[in-house]
């Protein structure tokens, strides 16, 4: 049977053991949203890809051209999609670094 002084240090490596977990295990409001963004961002490309490929599909019908103004427009589409996504990536990037330099400035200002 433990005794009490046992019994403290039990209580104070489950409370310790706690902490760790929760710091170290991610929210789920931050796994949602991380979700939310990839759809959205998978969206996007789709989105501008097949915009891109209906505009050359009816500059094709107009000028009668097919199939090389919709195969321009898709890759135009493409390409726009993919630019989209790598500047969110970017800002996603920033934001990180922003947060990781406030966190180190906050633990310097604690030491």
């Amino acid at each position: 049977m433990p005794d009490a002084d046992q019994k403290a240090d039990l209580d104070a490596l489950g409370a310790r053991l706690a902490a760790a977990q929760a710091k170290h295990t991610p929210p789920r409001e931050v796994a949602q949203r991380a979700l939310a963004s990839g759809t959205r961002y998978a969206v996007e490309i789709a989105v501008a890809t097949m915009v891109g490929f209906a505009i050359g599909w009816q500059l094709d019908s107009w000028f009668g051209t097919k199939p090389w103004m919709a195969i321009l427009f898709l890759m135009l589409g493409l390409a726009a999609g993919f630019t989209n996504l790598m500047r969110a990536v970017n800002r996603e990037a920033a934001a990180v670094k922003a947060d990781q330099a406030a966190a180190q400035a906050q633990r310097q200002e604690g030491e």
